[in-house]
């Protein structure tokens, strides 16, 4: 497992196309101009979880470049995630539906694409998973911390972690799941003070989209209907769990059963993605702005990837439930190597006229991410065998109990079903 995964690491350290834009480029420059004695910087985004990206700026001044190791710190904070989900769960959880587990996490997943960047998501989703894991597991003091930071890093989630350890407090009576919220808006007011002179300065006072045809654009803040938003961020074809986190589906009993030792942190990582859909649903940016996929729920790969693995090495014996998790394993991989390989390949139309058609890539599958390779004809790179070989090996290796069932479970009921279509009664006029 563990050569797979290094393998893995080093495909996504190496050949992923890297290269920081969009807000990364916003917090990168941020820490260069502060490092370089500019003072504190007052950018409206959240610093926490790029601090640790210093000393690889300091490293880029005598290797390569700072851009150069910064475009890569994700991979690096993906890298440390996984060996704390390893450790973690390696007592909890049958060795083979672990390995599908971290394997299926970095080839079928929503993250792969998030390590080409420079993006605050991945930090939130590896602190906040291994936070609720944590906490699962009783190790309350190491899980108040990871969540905290993640909180502070990206202070929307409160309301996922508010969800879900309420949920917990509920059944425990401990009043102790108040300590990562605490922790969490005590870091968040604490940077807010120091950056921008006050507690509840966000630098979000502001923030608003462009004007278009839709009737509720141009608005600030949390304007945007709710039902909509989270109605879009759960079906919308270029952004929606649907199609970009389909294992969030499967829940058939067998599968479910493997992950019994960890149900506790299964029903916390969904009730922390629900707050997530209806917090981000009434964002005016609900979509996650010019990105590939829905970027505020990244999240959403940790239980996708985890009920597929059950599934995938513990599969229904039932033909129909098999074929099911069939599809879903194979969109579920083109999600992983879209991610990685054509990203935002065929999406110029949605900054177009001052973004007045960028709902065609919400909503109009020929436009989705994923799905514009096969409109038009992507091009391609030298990177793609090597990404595409693996990625592929991977669930091909992964997915042998899954295919061997389904085939034997498909010859049970075509036999049957020839064998009753023989003993009926003879047609007649």
């Amino acid at each position: 497992m563990w050569a797979l995964i290094a393998v893995g690491l080093l495909l996504l350290f190496f050949l992923l196309p890297h290269g920081i834009d969009g807000d990364g480029r916003v917090r990168f420059a941020a820490l260069q101009g502060w490092l370089a004695g500019n003072g504190l910087p007052t950018t409206k985004y959240q610093l926490i979880g790029s601090l640790p990206s210093v000393p690889l700026i300091l490293l880029g001044r005598f290797i390569a470049s700072p851009e150069w190791w910064v475009s890569r710190y994700n991979v690096l904070v993906y890298s440390a995630g996984i060996a704390l989900l390893w450790a973690m769960l390696r007592r909890q959880l049958a060795a083979d539906v672990l390995a599908a587990f971290l394997l299926l996490l970095g080839t079928t997943a929503m993250l792969p694409n998030s390590l080409m960047g420079f993006g605050a998501e991945t930090f939130t989703v590896m602190a906040a998973g291994t936070g609720l894991l944590a906490w699962s597991l009783g190790r309350w003091k190491t899980a108040t911390l990871l969540l905290g930071v993640a909180i502070a890093n990206q202070p929307a989630t409160m309301i996922g972690v508010a969800l879900a350890l309420g949920w917990w407090a509920w059944r425990q009576k401990h009043l102790r799941a108040f300590a990562p919220l605490v922790l969490g808006a005590g870091l968040w007011m604490v940077e807010n003070t120091v950056r921008r002179g006050s507690p509840l300065r966000t630098g979000y006072e502001n923030d608003h989209g462009y004007q278009t045809l839709l009737p509720y654009s141009g608005l600030t803040g949390f304007s945007y209907p709710r039902f909509f938003g989270a109605l879009s961020l759960l079906i919308s074809f270029g952004k929606g769990l649907l199609f970009f986190a389909p294992g969030l589906v499967l829940v058939f009993k067998r599968g479910l059963q493997a992950l019994r030792p960890v149900n506790d942190v299964v029903i916390l990582w969904l009730l922390y993605l629900v707050g997530l859909v209806l917090v981000y649903g009434g964002w005016w940016a609900w979509y996650g702005g010019g990105t590939w996929g829905p970027r505020f729920l990244l999240f959403a790969s940790l239980p996708a990837s985890l009920l597929l693995a059950a599934q995938a090495r513990r599969p229904p014996s039932a033909f129909l439930a098999a074929t099911v998790v069939l599809a879903v394993l194979v969109l579920s991989t083109w999600v992983g190597i879209d991610g990685q390989t054509f990203g935002q390949f065929g999406q110029s139309i949605c900054p177009a006229n001052n973004y007045s058609l960028e709902s065609f890539c919400w909503y109009v599958p020929e436009f989705s991410v994923l799905w514009t390779p096969f409109v038009h004809n992507p091009g391609f790179s030298w990177r793609y065998p090597f990404l595409f070989a693996y990625a592929l090996g991977v669930v091909a290796y992964l997915s042998w109990p899954l295919l061997r069932q389904w085939a034997q479970c498909g010859y049970r009921d075509v036999t049957r079903t020839w064998a009753g279509y023989r003993n009926r009664a003879a047609w007649r006029f």
